[in-house]
């Protein structure tokens, strides 16, 4: 494929990765590049007495260098690819030298020793022994956290129920350790999810007109999964794993069901990395073109640790996605890759505003805690009224546009009083804007 600056510096882990890698995207700074179908390498010159060896397996992507940074992909790496997008011909096409050899001997090892025992474990039936030892001792796990999550979420209602009852009208004056100490608390009580949705509370009173009925919106909704909570073992099983999603429970990869298999052609909308210093979450937004279906992929890395997505905006994959339980499945993971990524703007989306409601109200109808969806909205501009920023479809309908983003010039300067297409997620009040296409060519906001 061929890469985009725009998709090559979304890889990059920060803004000081993007300006050193942008530095290195010179002829001057490399020696040796070369490159076959698969893998591009070059020697660049720094500091020390030998250059670096940075080299990338093209089809995931997938980086490797010699620096001591502890950055993934490193600043060697981003200009490396940088300067291949923009002055191909420097590339010779050679045999790889012996250290890239032996990267790529090692990456293909990784590769079968994983299949192997994926292939081993599936055909692997464990002795009933075993079998009987793994669910008592996932029944021990579950029952001691169940406890802590009832009396956790007993506290919560007390606490909501004296909220409502005091008037929420002096929430305005309330410090932020009002609402930390309570999410504290459900961490304490291992429901992570319900303490960040509390967390997310303390900015709704200083968030302008209107902040009364964001928050009761969301004091309902947190009510209404506490109240879940309590009779979960009437619920139907996928609405039964949507309660504890919401609360915070995780499923690990390998017990995820096989059933829930989904091939398609997903094109990779955009991604955005939240958290704090300690730990880093690395959101993906896929949309498949057959299936009209949205997935999200999320990574954790701890503070340090680099990101394994492989995942470029603005190409597109054949890929089976195994999707997580629920009664609306929105997260997944991929499962099984069919050739590499492509570059792509050949995106189906939503030609209309009310296309886009009724595709979410179809999942909160389905998942009442349905927080995004990715969306992509086709043949659209970017408006501003009365200080605010909006999207105008075919229909002369309007969509928010996120008050934390500031992307509204940026996306009007692209469009030019022209349609285009903006490619992101919709929470139901607000649409933030990830990436767009315009013309053809692919963006990155």
């Amino acid at each position: 494929m061929n890469f985009s600056t725009e998709q090559i510096l979304s890889l990059a882990p920060d803004d000081s990765s993007i300006k050193a890698g942008r530095s290195l995207a010179t002829a001057s700074k490399w020696q040796n590049p070369g490159q076959t179908e698969r893998v591009l390498w070059g020697e660049c010159f720094g500091s020390g007495a030998k250059p670096y060896q940075t080299q990338i397996d093209l089809p995931e992507p997938a980086f490797k260098c010699s620096c001591p940074s502890r950055k993934f992909p490193c600043k060697h790496g981003i200009g490396l690819l940088l300067l291949f997008a923009s002055q191909p011909g420097l590339f010779v096409n050679s045999a790889p030298p012996d250290w890239v050899i032996e990267w790529l001997s090692k990456r293909d090892e990784q590769a079968e020793r994983k299949l192997s025992r994926e292939t081993a474990n599936a055909n692997q039936e464990p002795d009933e022994e075993t079998l009987a030892r793994r669910d008592a001792q996932r029944t021990k796990r579950t029952l001691d956290r169940e406890a802590k999550v009832t009396a956790g979420l007993q506290e919560l209602d007390l606490w909501l129920r004296d909220l409502v009852r005091q008037g929420i009208a002096s929430l305005q004056t309330r410090p932020l350790t009002f609402w930390d100490h309570m999410a504290a608390r459900l961490v304490d009580a291992q429901a992570p999810g319900v303490a960040r949705r509390i967390r997310q509370l303390s900015f709704i009173p200083q968030s302008g007109d209107g902040w009364t009925e964001r928050l009761l919106t969301q004091l309902g909704s947190i009510f209404l999964l506490v109240k879940a909570y309590e009779r979960i073992t009437e619920l139907e099983p996928n609405v039964q794993a949507d309660v504890r999603t919401a609360i915070g429970w995780t499923i690990k990869e390998d017990e995820l069901p096989q059933t829930s298999l989904v091939r398609d052609e997903w094109y990779v909308l955009g991604q955005r990395s939240t958290g704090e210093e300690s730990l880093r979450v690395h959101r993906t937004w896929l949309w498949g073109k057959r299936t009209n279906t949205g997935a999200l992929i999320l990574e954790f890395a701890p503070a340090g640790q680099p990101l394994t997505s492989n995942l470029l905006a603005g190409t597109a994959i054949e890929a089976e996605l195994l999707f997580y339980p629920g009664n609306y499945p929105v997260r997944a993971i991929v499962k099984n890759r069919y050739g590499p990524p492509q570059s792509s703007t050949d995106i189906s989306g939503f030609e209309t505003n009310s296309r886009l409601l009724a595709h979410f109200s179809e999942g909160l109808s389905r998942n009442p805690w349905l927080e995004s969806i990715p969306a992509a909205l086709t043949t659209v501009m970017p408006v501003r009224t009365n200080d605010r920023w909006f999207i105008r479809d075919v229909e002369d309908r309007l969509v928010s546009m996120s008050r934390g983003s500031l992307d509204g010039w940026k996306l009007a300067a692209l469009s030019g009083g022209h349609p285009i297409s903006i490619l992101g997620e919709w929470n139901g009040g607000s649409f933030l804007p990830l990436n767009a296409i315009a013309e053809g060519r692919f963006v990155a906001i």
